[in-house]
């Protein structure tokens, strides 16, 4: 369901951006990629607790007590709630500020820009609120209605697209406001769904301070993490506001979007995955935890390299397709953004492990200082007169640098030893991202670009990977599961027939 999920998201999300684009223009859709962008700063708040939440949830349902997953339940809903006052205050002073003084838009679509702040600012809220109750539905590993209530905001997201041509109104606001409107309806669904399914979910005030201590605190190192993530994403687009102007932001959106797509298979992936690592640590199962870590690891990397390896030797040319009109810089910033989601792939899971052990403080300073150097970096080489495609070489580097820094951070919380992964994990990667792209890169090279061309280049991308996964990327019990899995659904089909 949840590969149902992110194929139809993948489809709703390519789509509604090149429709929005065109009925936005590039400078409106920069403008709404860049002040979306000043609200999510403060979504760290968000994402800390987020963590905490699933993190205490996936626990207590490991232990099997029911009441302390009601009370982690209800004491999280408390602590949204005030979140999202907060969120409400800082950028109502602070962002309403910043907006209107130092932003690069122009004057006549300052007007339109902080309507879009108030509408992403309260959709923000919305979102804030909904946390426990997405929490709580993982933790349960319910993937099939997460993934029927994504399938309706995907329907709801296309439906916006439609209303967007047939209103007579501004229409970088009517697409703020219908967004807003959207994500209100899910939390609804949300609410009603979780209510009524799990007898935890029923929201009773809750005066456990211990609880909101532990929560709390435990979310207070996440956040390191959290804020340093969004400063090195929504910072750095902030930065490239400052210096280039709405239509560098647009390009860098198209390209978060088409990553974004992509990465829905590995994060559809290790979000079944997540909860299992939690609960297999809580019932002490250390080796099954760590054999489970090295081979999801690898899979989700090999999942990002199926679908990466044709897009970034074709990219110019889906873009020129996709698109009816290509920002500056968009090809570049597309290919670098999925390599360095390939790279932060390895060690995407590691922090799961971190989580699971409640030992994070150590993990979440370090991790979130490398993180934000993100930030001061990409601002120093802009400022020295470097193209906005040095803020990704930049955010490269530092991704590669962390698969080390987690390893070592995490490598005694189940006994990990290093020298294993890079033998089960980094090893069995590299061999195959080596092999994968020869024969692609060489067709690329000798054909001329067109249909055909890119039809050669996407199939022969997809034989080698599977060819180099199944090879060199698998162990062979792996490889015989596998086998026997695609045998024996081939099977059925044809004793369907």
């Amino acid at each position: 369901m949840l590969y149902v999920r992110m194929l139809l998201l993948m489809a709703v999300s390519l789509y509604t951006s090149r429709v929005v684009l065109d009925k936005l223009g590039v400078t409106d859709y920069g403008i709404y990629n860049v002040v979306g962008g000043v609200v999510a700063l403060l979504g760290f708040l968000s994402g800390a607790m987020a963590n905490a939440v699933q993190r205490f949830l996936s626990y207590e349902i490991g232990r099997g007590d029911k009441e302390s997953v009601r009370n982690v339940f209800s004491v999280s809903v408390q602590a949204h709630c005030l979140i999202a006052v907060f969120v409400l205050i800082i950028m109502e002073i602070v962002g309403v500020w910043y907006l209107n003084t130092h932003m690069n838009i122009p004057n006549e679509r300052l007007s339109a820009a902080n309507w879009v702040l108030q509408c992403t600012l309260f959709a923000t809220m919305f979102s804030i609120v909904q946390v426990p109750y997405n929490a709580i539905i993982i933790a349960k590993e319910e993937m099939g209605i997460y993934a029927y209530i994504s399938i309706l905001e995907a329907v709801l997201k296309l439906a916006i697209v439609y209303l967007l041509g047939l209103w007579n109104f501004d229409r970088l606001k009517l697409y703020s406001l219908l967004t807003m409107v959207v994500t209100v309806i899910i939390l609804t669904i949300y609410h009603i769904y979780c209510v009524r399914k799990y007898e935890e979910a029923n929201f009773k005030p809750s005066k456990d301070f211990k609880t909101l201590k532990d929560i709390t605190s435990f979310a207070g190192w996440n956040m390191f993490g959290e804020l340093a993530w969004v400063f090195s994403i929504q910072g750095v687009n902030i930065i490239l506001n400052l210096f280039f102007g709405p239509e560098v932001n647009a390009a860098r959106g198209i390209a978060v979007q088409v990553n974004g797509a992509v990465s829905r298979f590995v994060n559809s992936f290790q979000t079944a995955v997540n909860p299992q690592i939690i609960k297999g640590y809580a019932s002490d199962q250390y080796e099954e935890t760590k054999t489970l870590l090295f081979r999801s690891t690898r899979f989700s990397y090999y999942l990002m390299l199926l679908l990466s390896l044709p897009l970034i030797l074709n990219m110019d040319f889906i873009l020129r397709i996709w698109l009816k009109s290509v920002p500056e810089y968009t090809g570049a910033f597309c290919k670098l953004v999925l390599i360095s989601t390939l790279i932060s792939t390895i060690s995407n899971l590691l922090p799961q492990i971190a989580r699971a052990s409640g030992k994070i403080r150590t993990y979440q300073i370090v991790v979130s200082a490398f993180l934000f150097l993100n930030f001061p970096l990409s601002y120093l080489v802009l400022r020295l007169g470097a193209s906005p495609l040095a803020t990704m070489t930049v955010n490269i580097a530092i991704q590669t640098i962390l698969i080390a820094v987690r390893l070592l951070l995490t490598k005694n919380m189940v006994k990990l030893s290093i020298k294993e992964f890079v033998k089960q994990v980094l090893c069995p990667i590299l061999a195959v991202s080596i092999i994968s792209p020869i024969l692609p890169w060489y067709c690329q090279n000798r054909l001329d670009e067109s249909w055909i061309t890119f039809i050669i280049i996407c199939t022969v991308s997809i034989l080698c990977t599977s060819f180099g996964i199944l090879t060199i990327g698998m162990k062979k019990n792996e490889r015989q599961l596998v086998l026997k899995s695609v045998s024996g659904y081939c099977f059925k089909i044809l004793h369907r027939q």
